[in-house]
C-alpha cells in the first residue's frame, strides 16, 4: 500500500505543507511536531517518490560522500567518527547518501552529475584538481583541511591550535625535547599541525630541528610502524611526541613497544581529535578533544543550506579543540636523555 504525506498529515494533525517541510529537511516547523511527524513516517512505512520528485525537480535525490584513498581514510577512525555525522545529518532529509572511494567512481560519480551534492573528505589537489572540482559545478562542502584559500565551504578542526595545546601540555610536564609524528605535507591538515608545533616550541623557547619531525609518506600507520620505531630508536633523546592524529599516536605506542620504551614512563604521547576508541586502549591516550559528529553534521547542514540556494557567509568553519590527559602523557624519565655535552646543534 502506498502512503502518502497526506496520511501522515492526517495522523499528525498538522498540514501537508508542514509535512513537506520537514521531510524535505526545511526550516519552519516546531522541533517538537517535527519530531513526530518523522516518527510517524517512519512507522507508517512512507517513501518518499524520489523518482517522480527527481523528473520534476531535476534532482537526483542523491548527496556525495567521495573519499579519497578510501583504504586509508577507513581505516582512520578520524573519518569514520565524522561520516557517523554525516550519516546523520542526511538522516533529517530526504536523501541519500552515495559513497565512493576509488578516483575512477568519484570521477564518475561527478561528471555525470548523478548526485546533486558532494561532501568532500580531506582531498588533495593531485587527485582531484581545484579545476576540476569547480568545473563540475555541484555544490561541494569540504571535511577537513583543503586549500588555505578553499573556493568551497569547509569545515574541520583547528589543527593548528590543537597541536599548540598538545606541545604546551608536555611542556607543563617538564618535557624539552618534543618531536611530532605527522602526515605528508601535501596535506594541508599536516602543514597546519607542523605550523602549530614549530610556533609553539619557538613560542616557548625550546629547541627546533627538522631532526625531531618524523612525516609518513600517507596516513597508513599499519605500514608506517616500523619506521616509526627506527625513528624513535635514533631519536632517543626525545621524551614526547605529538601526533597529528590519533591513528598515528596508537601506530607510535606500537612502535614504541617494538624497541623495548614504556609509554609514558619512557616516552609520553599525545594524539588530535580524540576519537572514541582513545579512551579504551591501554594506556589510554591523552588527545586534543573535537566533536567529530558534530563536524560531519555541520558539514551536510550547510551542504542542504547551499542546495536550498541560500548564502553560506562562513566559509571555513573551524571547530575548537580542547587537551584531554590521559595515561599516555607523564614527567620525562631524564636517565633517557643524552649528556648535553655532546648535544650539539648540527644546523638545522
Amino acid at each position: 500500500m502506498n502512503v502518502s504525506i497526506k496520511d501522515i498529515a492526517r495522523i499528525a494533525g498538522v498540514s501537508t505543507a508542514s509535512v513537506s517541510r520537514v521531510l524535505s529537511g526545511k526550516p519552519g516547523v516546531g522541533d517538537e511536531t517535527a519530531e513526530r511527524i518523522r516518527k510517524i513516517a517512519e512507522e507508517i512505512g512512507y517513501r518518499p517518490n524520489l523518482g517522480a520528485r527527481g523528473l520534476a525537480k531535476r534532482t537526483t535525490g542523491n548527496i556525495a560522500v567521495v573519499v579519497p584513498r578510501g583504504s586509508f581514510i577507513l581505516n582512520n577512525p578520524f573519518f569514520s567518527t565524522v561520516l557517523e555525522g554525516v550519516a546523520k545529518g542526511i538522516d533529517q532529509t530526504d536523501y541519500n547518501m552515495l559513497m565512493s572511494f576509488t578516483s575512477l567512481q568519484q570521477k564518475r560519480l561527478l561528471e555525470t552529475q548523478s548526485v546533486d551534492g558532494v561532501i568532500l573528505f580531506s582531498p588533495r589537489n593531485e587527485e582531484l584538481s581545484l579545476e576540476w572540482l569547480k568545473s563540475i559545478g555541484l555544490p561541494i562542502v569540504v571535511v577537513g583541511s583543503y586549500l588555505e584559500e578553499s573556493p568551497f565551504p569547509c569545515v574541520r578542526p583547528d589543527d593548528e591550535d590543537g597541536i599548540r595545546q598538545a606541545v604546551k601540555a608536555l611542556y607543563q610536564l617538564g618535557h624539552q625535547n618534543i618531536g611530532i609524528i605527522n602526515g605528508p605535507m601535501s596535506s594541508m591538515h599536516s602543514v597546519r599541525c607542523f605550523n602549530g608545533y614549530k610556533s609553539t616550541m619557538l613560542e616557548l623557547g625550546l629547541d627546533f630541528s627538522h631532526e625531531n619531525v618524523f612525516e609518513i609518506g600517507e596516513f597508513d600507520v599499519l605500514k608506517a610502524t616500523k619506521v616509526m620505531a627506527a625513528f624513535l630508536k635514533e631519536h632517543r633523546k626525545i621524551t614526547g611526541v605529538v601526533c597529528s592524529s590519533d591513528y598515528l599516536a596508537m601506530g607510535v605506542i606500537k612502535a614504541a613497544t617494538m624497541i623495548g620504551l614504556k609509554v609514558p614512563e619512557d616516552l609520553s604521547v599525545v594524539g588530535a581529535d580524540d576519537v572514541p576508541i582513545s579512551d579504551f586502549i591501554t594506556p589510554s591516550l591523552s588527545s586534543v578533544h573535537v566533536d567529530l559528529v558534530g563536524i560531519g553534521r555541520k558539514a551536510t547542514s550547510i551542504l542542504m543550506d547551499m542546495l536550498q540556494g541560500k548564502q553560506i557567509r562562513k566559509r571555513d568553519v573551524v571547530f575548537k579543540m580542547e587537551y584531554i590527559n590521559r595515561g599516555t602523557t607523564s614527567v620525562p624519565n631524564h636517565h633517557l636523555i643524552p649528556d648535553p655535552k655532546h648535544e650539539k646543534d648540527h644546523g638545522d
